[in-house]
């Protein structure tokens, strides 16, 4: 199979013989942790997931739990504290925060400033039915701002909640923090990709990116959200994303334990751009921003 492997990549080629790079090390800036309801996820269980990120030579993780996300923040929150105490060289944080639960988000400020190794914020407007541009979360984008840190914000081309052109509304308000558009605004790749490209505090983050339709044979253009379909594929995308808004504002993510981050770095490594462009998207840019923000 090797002799048949035309990919003129060095470290695509040590990958696929030996499922990992030592010479490449990869940052995953979007995980979870722990289960979520009834949903079979076989890397859940936080010593399997850390296994797995192990084997695909993933260095760093940066994750917000399950429990944070779709309930009262304050135990997943806490959780998370837990597992970067227990494995500090391979677990980051984000603070989960939900407007639904005012109170915990109007303390966040002082809860990130008591807590270790969290580098920024996790915002999901789409599952929490409030806008990124809505007053729910600007107690914590203000502190994002005011501290220079990360917010990871789950977007969606078409939604009302998080587009890529919210995103970019409040990007500008906020220019001191630094937005990562969790899943590129899936679908809407051209608004996705001119905020990045625009915007220098807006960077794209690639989960889900992975299984996108063919570019080329968007119907409607690129602008047409797309349905999540399981015949879903990569083909293009991560190129135009490189082409349109250099690989320095692109950051890896898997989405873990949902998605298998050989399968991710798969898509990265056998893209058509350069072996610079292949380890800025899988570590300098995301060492660049915890260096930043102290996640270092």
């Amino acid at each position: 199979m090797m002799s048949q492997m035309t990919n003129p990549s060095a470290i695509a080629r040590e990958f696929v013989q030996t499922g990992r790079c030592a010479s490449c090390p990869i940052i995953d800036m979007h995980g979870h942790l722990g289960p979520i309801g009834e949903i079979y996820l076989p890397a859940a269980p936080v010593e399997k997931m850390r296994r797995a990120l192990l084997r695909a030579e993933v260095r760093k993780i940066v994750c917000s739990p399950h429990q944070a996300l779709f309930s009262h923040p304050d135990g997943g929150n806490r959780l998370m504290q837990e597992t970067i105490d227990r494995y500090p060289d391979t677990f980051l944080g984000y603070w989960a925060v939900n407007p639904n639960y005012p109170e915990a988000v109007r303390r966040a400020g002082k809860d990130i400033s008591q807590a270790r190794g969290f580098v920024g914020f996790k915002c999901l407007p789409d599952y929490h039915a409030h806008p990124i541009t809505g007053a729910g979360y600007a107690p914590a984008l203000e502190v994002a701002n005011e501290r220079r840190m990360l917010v990871l914000v789950h977007t969606w081309g078409g939604s009302g909640f998080d587009s890529p052109q919210m995103l970019a509304e409040v990007a500008q308000r906020y220019p001191n923090a630094t937005f990562l558009m969790g899943h590129s605004g899936y679908g809407d790749w051209e608004a996705a990709v001119r905020a990045a490209h625009d915007l220098p505090n807006v960077y794209l983050e690639l989960t889900a990116v992975y299984v996108a339709h063919d570019f080329g044979n968007q119907p409607g253009g690129s602008g047409t959200p797309l349905p999540f379909l399981s015949c879903l594929h990569v083909n293009g995308i991560i190129e135009h994303m490189v082409e349109r808004a250099s690989s320095g504002k692109i950051v890896f993510g898997t989405d873990m334990p949902w998605y298998s981050p050989h399968y991710a770095a798969g898509a990265v490594l056998f893209a058509r751009i350069t072996e610079e462009d292949r380890r800025n998207i899988l570590y300098r840019t995301a060492e660049k921003l915890l260096a930043r923000s102290g996640g270092a």
